[in-house]
């Protein structure tokens, strides 16, 4: 019987440490993400921005901003630096109608790079109570 027990205290003890590595190497290996973006993804909007914001659930370092028109790229201020933030506004000169994308790269505080991207429109057409909303809303 103190056998069968101390196997279960043993037991019980590894069940016990297998959970706790287990938390332990999700949080190290969670990345971080976009958690905001303004435009959103899939907006439409009345006017060029004159900025795009994205806002990360963490300080990571922006290693890789392009905006992307159709066959061509846009201008912006972005310039990759070491300084680590959770928000980024970057200025966007010149923007006209058209689609377009975003693509970005962060390097978080784990080392590891994250890249994604996400789209927007600018139609001067957009009636005011449209703006603003996702394209798979509209119409």
């Amino acid at each position: 019987m103190k056998h069968s027990q101390f196997t279960l205290w043993s037991a019980s003890r590894l069940v016990v440490c297998a959970i706790f590595t287990f938390m332990i190497s999700a949080t190290a290996f969670a990345h971080t993400a976009l958690t905001e973006a303004t435009p959103a993804n899939g907006a439409i909007i009345k006017q060029g921005p004159a900025h795009i914001n994205l806002t990360f659930n963490g300080p990571v370092k922006l290693v890789k901003l392009e905006l992307m028109g159709v066959g061509h790229e846009m201008p912006t201020n972005f310039e990759s630096n070491s300084t680590a933030a959770a928000t980024f506004m970057i200025e966007t000169p010149g923007m006209h109608p058209g689609a377009f994308t975003v693509n970005w790269a962060v390097m978080g505080e784990d080392g590891h790079t994250v890249a994604d991207s996400y789209s927007f429109t600018v139609d001067p057409s957009i009636t005011e109570e449209h703006a603003g909303e996702s394209a798979s809303n509209s119409h």
